[in-house]
């Protein structure tokens, strides 16, 4: 099977006087800095046009068209590109992901892509092996479909690593495993409540802790352990940029940063030396029950990140867990748990109150939601912040959207929220098997993720990775994904989750492009490749819509561009 896009959206380079005409740049020829010539660029402008070529000066595009209009913007001093028919998309935009975690997956225990316990086992003894005088250990990326529901136990940790702290985050970023000692120095013990918004998991026959602390329980854990330096959280970062821009991302919103805290500060220090190689849009965590004296610091805040790559615009506000930890807020109950459908982090009135006061004040809301009944919660609050202070071009986010009621589709789109998904999660996997159905009953985990109800209904939707929940964090995995809603290697049919939720080949690519650009309220910049906008772009080695959507995860980015200048380039471009 080919995807082509829809043929009204296609100019044919071979005729386009009129598009040509739109796409000069007020008649001004002097030589570009740039010129991208023999290509298949596909602009994502509102016809979803085609073009041959591109030329670039000071960082932005001065035109768009066929090969025979760029000659015209090649001098002495141009440099041209023959891209070969290669594909040119604009620039990726990850609209939720976590940038600053960069330093944990990197730098710091990994279990990521394990997927038995004594894979785990071994890599923890190999680390604890290479690092003999640490102090602590940290790290992440377990998967909470190895274990039981309350979750590993610590004793596996304490025949490793028995005299030091060690902590490790589930894949999901929602539970942290913890050894005894651990345990021991946090003063948690069997007599310890669970926190509100948190459940420490407990052997059923004993009622000990059994290492496994989900949401709020695991902050009981935060003095043990010491926070990140700037210095860290800035190798880190550096390191983020160079994956990100390997896979065409120029774009990125971190959907979490602390005020104050050090994460804001490695973001300024970076853009303050320069190093910043791609733009950054964060939201600043709120806690509802805390109410409105947020709202200052966060203003401030925003304030004092200014700069063109680097802001703090929006407010992130979680309302439940997960479903794998049994937190998600959902409108029915959990089917392994009778009379309980978890439960939202904070009051429908305290939510209403920050959310009022933040659309007052002009920050974007940014909405954790997994379970049906947050997100029917988040587009309460939205409702209500309109309705005290009138409609505005808000662009208020909620993300996750793993189960939707479906007449909340069409609130999105009445109350103008964009939508941001995860597709890289839109398929029947160990999660859907192990963990889902069981928890969530066929019925229900077979209608997770809705994505083409959004797209049919008119609303935003901008997708995401929620990097390092999702490794790797590339969007053409993203793409096809969304599209197939299956694991890439199976062909079965009844494999796929939700088959009336696959979306087409040119709504993954909006959603990776313009409308992560409009969501982050940067789309006059970037997101489309047109006239006066940024240079971001990628230069993909095959044309997405001349293969099978089986085999678009296989294309690979070869050249990135932001602002104009070179952010990464694969050895094997070498045009």
């Amino acid at each position: 099977m080919r995807i082509r896009p829809r043929l009204a959206a296609l100019i044919p380079v071979a005729t386009a006087a009129a598009f040509l005409c739109s796409c000069r740049s007020g008649g001004n020829t002097s030589p570009a800095d740039l010129v991208l010539r023999n290509g298949i660029i596909y602009t994502v402008d509102q016809k979803r046009s085609v073009a041959e070529a591109m030329a670039i000066r000071d960082g932005q595009i001065e035109y768009v068209g066929t090969d025979n209009g760029s000659a015209r913007y090649i001098g002495r001093s141009t440099r041209v590109i023959d891209l070969g028919r290669r594909m040119v998309l604009p620039g990726f935009v990850d609209s939720h992901c976590h940038p600053t975690s960069a330093y944990k997956y990197f730098f710091e225990l990994t279990l990521n892509g394990l997927r038995t316990i004594p894979e785990y086992e071994k890599a923890i003894r190999d680390f604890a092996a290479r690092h003999p005088d640490a102090t602590f250990v940290r790290g992440r990326g377990w998967s909470n479909t190895l274990f039981a529901k309350t979750g590993p136990d610590r004793k596996l940790l304490d025949e490793i690593i028995p005299s030091i702290p060690v902590s490790l985050s589930s894949e999901d970023g929602h539970s942290k495993w913890v050894n005894s000692k651990t345990l021991e120095l946090a003063g948690i013990t069997r007599s310890t409540a669970d926190p509100e918004g948190g459940v420490i998991e407990r052997d059923p026959a004993t009622g000990e802790p059994t290492g496994t602390l989900r949401e709020a329980a695991a902050d009981l854990i935060a003095e043990v352990f010491p926070g990140y330096t700037v210095e860290e959280l800035t190798k880190g970062l550096e390191a983020y940029q160079s994956m990100a821009l390997a896979f065409g991302i120029t774009t990125a919103h971190d959907a979490s940063v602390d005020v104050p805290g050090n994460e804001v500060l490695a973001y300024r220090a970076l853009q303050a030396e320069g190093r910043l190689r791609m733009r950054f849009r964060a939201s600043v965590f709120v806690d509802p029950a805390k109410g409105s004296a947020q709202i200052q610091p966060l203003l401030e805040e925003r304030n004092r990140n200014s700069g063109p790559l680097f802001q703090t615009n929006s407010a992130k506000i979680f309302l439940d867990g997960v479903v794998e930890g049994s937190t998600a807020y959902l409108k029915e109950n959990y089917k392994h748990l009778p009379g309980s459908r978890g439960k939202m982090l904070c009051t429908q009135d305290e939510l209403n109150t920050i959310c009022a006061e933040l659309q007052k004040d002009g920050i974007q809301i940014h909405v954790h939601a997994i379970g049906d009944g947050a997100t029917s919660a988040a587009l309460d609050a939205i409702a209500f912040a309109e309705h005290k202070n009138g409609k505005r071009d808000a662009r208020h986010l909620i993300t996750h959207l793993q189960l939707v009621d479906p007449e909340d589709v069409a609130r999105f789109k009445l109350l103008g929220v964009v939508a941001v998904p995860q597709p890289y999660w839109f398929m029947k996997d160990d999660y859907y098997y192990n963990l889902q159905v069981p928890y969530l009953g066929q019925k229900r985990a077979d209608t997770e993720y809705p994505m083409e109800s959004f797209f049919r209904s008119g609303v935003a939707v901008a997708s995401s990775s929620d990097y390092p929940v999702t490794i790797p964090c590339n969007p053409l995995v993203g793409i096809q994904t969304g599209i197939r809603r299956s694991k890439p290697e199976t062909a079965d049919p009844r494999e796929v989750l939700w088959p009336e939720e696959r979306a087409s080949l040119e709504e993954m690519i909006t959603s990776f492009t313009i409308n992560g650009a409009y969501a982050n309220f940067v789309e006059s910049q970037t997101g489309s490749l047109e006239v006066g906008k940024s240079a971001d772009l990628v230069v993909v080695d095959r044309d997405l819509f001349s293969i099978p959507a089986t085999d678009i995860q296989k294309a690979k980015v070869v050249l990135t561009l932001f602002g104009g200048k070179e952010a990464f380039r694969d050895s094997s471009f070498s045009n």
